[in-house]
């Protein structure tokens, strides 16, 4: 019986067959340019048809909706981050696979909304999954910690340049930044008695460079998962010596024979 697909899924299905010359690759680029300039609010049918230079009614031979072109393009997204080099220690790779992961959502606007909005069903998105868990399990954690780190690791990534890309203006506002100014002085003046912590790190608080805080989080994550598989490894041993201890006594009462 064959498997059926999730109904996202049948966008990677070959397009039905049409006159227009229009060819997915296309769209998907056009799609990818139109978010960048505009951001998803932006990214209608109606206006990627315009893009193409073809009848809204043509796209449909190749998605059925926004969501299928953003399911395409979250793909095409992914597509941009590298392979680790495979001679890295597995911490090594998370970090550069975490690093270089940022650089491309931070390259394409509102990507990390469409990655969260997306299911990661794409041969991209697909093939960094699937490294991303080869790295955590060729490290020695156990099915269970690496579907759990693999999901936190992604969540981390997606959800910072999530906050990171909500609150950069789309273009340079100075507006915005006199109102983040205006509420660090603020906060700094709160009467300390009160509030001692927040006036204490209000400039660092709305101040600190993102990417210092990014790299802050991503060693926060990686220590964690390393004092895991250390844990994990300490008590795998454990094991291992009480079960020697056990056989060799075993070996010993054997060779002595019954006793009388």
């Amino acid at each position: 019986m064959p498997r059926s697909k999730p109904p996202t899924a049948l966008v990677w299905d070959p397009p039905a067959r049409s006159r227009a010359p229009l060819h997915r690759d296309d769209l998907v680029r056009a799609a990818l340019e139109l978010l960048d300039q505009s951001g998803v609010e932006g990214l209608t049918m109606r206006n990627l048809a315009e893009r193409l230079g073809v009848q809204a009614a043509s796209l449909y031979n190749h998605i059925r909706d926004k969501r299928d072109v953003l399911t395409l393009i979250a793909d095409a997204i992914v597509a941009e981050v590298p392979r680790p080099h495979p001679g890295l220690t597995w911490r090594e790779a998370l970090k550069s696979v975490a690093i270089e992961y940022r650089r491309v959502l931070l390259g394409h606007r509102d990507a990390a909304r469409v990655l969260t909005d997306t299911p990661p069903l794409g041969p991209h998105r697909l093939r960094l999954m699937d490294e991303l868990l080869g790295i955590l399990r060729s490290a020695g954690f156990s099915d269970d910690d690496v579907a759990s780190a693999g999901w936190m690791f992604n969540t981390f990534v997606t959800g910072f340049v999530l906050d990171e890309q909500s609150q950069a203006p789309a273009s340079p506002d100075p507006a915005a930044a006199q109102q983040q100014f205006d509420v660090t002085t603020w906060l700094k003046q709160l009467p300390a008695d009160q509030f001692p912590n927040i006036v204490a790190v209000a400039e660092p608080l709305f101040d600190q460079p993102m990417d210092r805080r990014f790299a802050f989080g991503l060693d926060a994550v990686l220590d964690g998962l390393e004092v895991r598989l250390r844990g994990a490894s300490a008590r795998m041993l454990t094991l291992a010596r009480n079960r020697a201890k056990t056989n060799a006594s075993r070996r010993r009462a054997a060779r002595s024979g019954p006793s009388r």
